[in-house]
């Protein structure tokens, strides 16, 4: 049996080590804390190693322990930590893989980026408010050294004594910890930093998987400064050339290099099923059968605050339904020690027709350890063609929700003079009323006679069908959902 040692204390090194365990290797792992051997699955039988190891220790256990290969799957800016792993693999000729998580910088004047802590503590000397310093325990004391800086914390670490110790030891207050289990979601940052009045958010280049993204747009959106620590390890460790050492910046890769090192198959276990369902118009009974047997299954649903306050079940719910904000938290259910295997987002309409499903789906086939199913739903377009009598095969089909006036009107004028019925998928009474005007407008320029079919709130207790003239349309007052049929009479 090939023998692995992971140096791990990550998400993506617990992926790696509960992955490579279940095909078949021996795995070893190398955790800091004891924090980082308790987001391992407990039923995963793996060798956990707790404690740091300096160079002389890292040597020693690879000549007593004869490792096959070492997976290095430290965090970014545990240089010092991967420059004795990699001097340890050249000295006991093991090879190694370095896992780099993939950074992407961004442009933009309220980002300001710096080469190390100390410069970013430069950096904060001249600024004003409070900070909300999001790059953990380490490297604590640097930033209070300074009282001006101490005095205008607030810090998140992790949920351990550890890091709270090292918070007390710096003359923090309880009221200045947050301690909490990331990455989190930019809707999470951004109630942080609208709950404690934060100035300044000063985070390290950890990327994706560390939710520096999710962190830089919360920053922006609420229009604070965003200091970044670059990774320098990245740019140090480019120009490396050996046969014995690989690096890659995806799972997908780092298991590929090992099915050719060892010739042999490995088979990623996706242990959450995500299913993106189309609830249809928001009555339960518009729902299908498989849709509900799904949605009972959950132990965890997303969707519009409207659409799952609809939804009875058991499971916990998350008023979320992007993908910027629901990927974060996925990402961190393999750590939080909770035992969430099916998760249900929820759509209105069907799943295909004008949703949010298709950008979700990208993003979550990234995901190595979720598979992702598509559950279908009764569109508006369908259920408001039923309720009228008028078939919809052959309609034009225009979405004027969220879209400009200035896109969708030419949009619209275009199909009323090529298209004898177009349906439009409208955002409420504003632009079904501006539709109407349009139409009307075309009707006494060409001499047409356009008819609107209007569905409002369509299933629900408050729906109304009926046939209007565009003139009639103008005299709408409900607020609410609308989807109509303009039809030649």
């Amino acid at each position: 049996m090939n023998k692995i040692l992971v140096f791990g204390g990550t998400s993506e090194g617990r992926i790696i080590s509960e992955t490579l365990s279940a095909n078949g290797f021996q795995v070893y792992v190398s955790v800091a804390t004891d924090y980082g051997s308790m987001v391992l699955n407990k039923n995963t039988p793996v060798h956990i190693l707790n404690g740091r190891l300096d160079l002389q220790a890292m040597t020693q256990l690879c000549t007593e322990n004869n490792f096959d290969l070492i997976i290095d799957a430290t965090h970014p800016f545990a240089k010092e930590v991967s420059k004795n792993i990699k001097e340890c693999a050249a000295e006991t000729n093991i090879p190694l893989v370095r896992f780099n998580r993939i950074v992407d910088l961004q442009d933009n004047e309220k980002i300001i980026y710096t080469e190390d802590v100390q410069h970013c503590k430069d950096l904060l000397l001249n600024t004003t408010g409070k900070i909300l310093l999001t790059t953990g325990s380490k490297d604590l004391h640097t930033f209070c050294q300074n009282q001006s800086i101490r005095e205008r914390l607030i810090v998140r670490v992790l949920p351990s004594i550890e890091s709270l110790n090292i918070c007390y030891e710096n003359q923090l207050e309880g009221k200045q910890i947050i301690a909490m289990q990331g990455p989190f979601s930019e809707s999470m940052n951004i109630n942080q930093i609208e709950e404690y009045g934060i100035s300044v958010l000063v985070t390290k280049e950890s990327g994706k998987t560390g939710g520096t993204d999710s962190k830089i747009s919360a920053a922006l959106k609420k229009h604070i400064k965003c200091i970044v620590i670059k990774n320098s390890s990245l740019q140090a460790s480019s120009n490396l050339n050996d046969e014995n050492y690989f690096q890659c910046e995806t799972l997908e890769k780092l298991f590929n290099y090992i099915e050719k090192k060892f010739s042999k198959t490995i088979s990623v276990n996706k242990n959450i099923t995500v299913n993106l369902i189309g609830i249809g118009m928001g009555n339960k009974n518009t729902m299908t059968l498989e849709a509900m047997e799904k949605i009972n299954e959950a132990d965890l649903i997303f969707g519009s605050e409207r659409i799952i306050s609809g939804i009875d079940s058991k499971a916990k719910k998350q008023p979320l339904y992007l993908a910027k904000d629901i990927i974060p938290l996925l990402k961190n259910l393999p750590n939080a020690g909770c035992n969430i295997k099916n998760v249900c987002v929820l759509f209105s309409g069907d799943s295909g027709f004008f949703s949010g499903t298709e950008k979700l789906k990208q993003e979550l086939n990234k995901l190595d350890f979720v598979n992702v199913n598509i559950l279908p739903g009764i569109s508006s377009m369908s259920y408001l063609a039923a309720k009228t009598g008028i078939s919809y095969q052959d309609a034009k089909v225009i979405s004027l929700h969220g879209i400009e006036e200035g896109i969708w009107k030419p949009k619209l004028s275009n199909a009323l003079m090529n298209n004898e019925k177009i349906f439009l998928l409208t955002s409420g009474l504003k632009n079904t009323i501006e539709a109407a005007k349009l139409i009307l407008d075309y009707n006494n320029q060409t001499k047409a006679d356009y008819k609107i079919a209007i569905g409002f709130q369509l299933s629900y207790k408050t729906e109304k069908v009926e046939i209007l003239k565009p003139e009639e349309c103008l005299l709408l007052k409900e607020e609410g959902l609308y989807s109509t049929f303009v039809f030649k009479a």
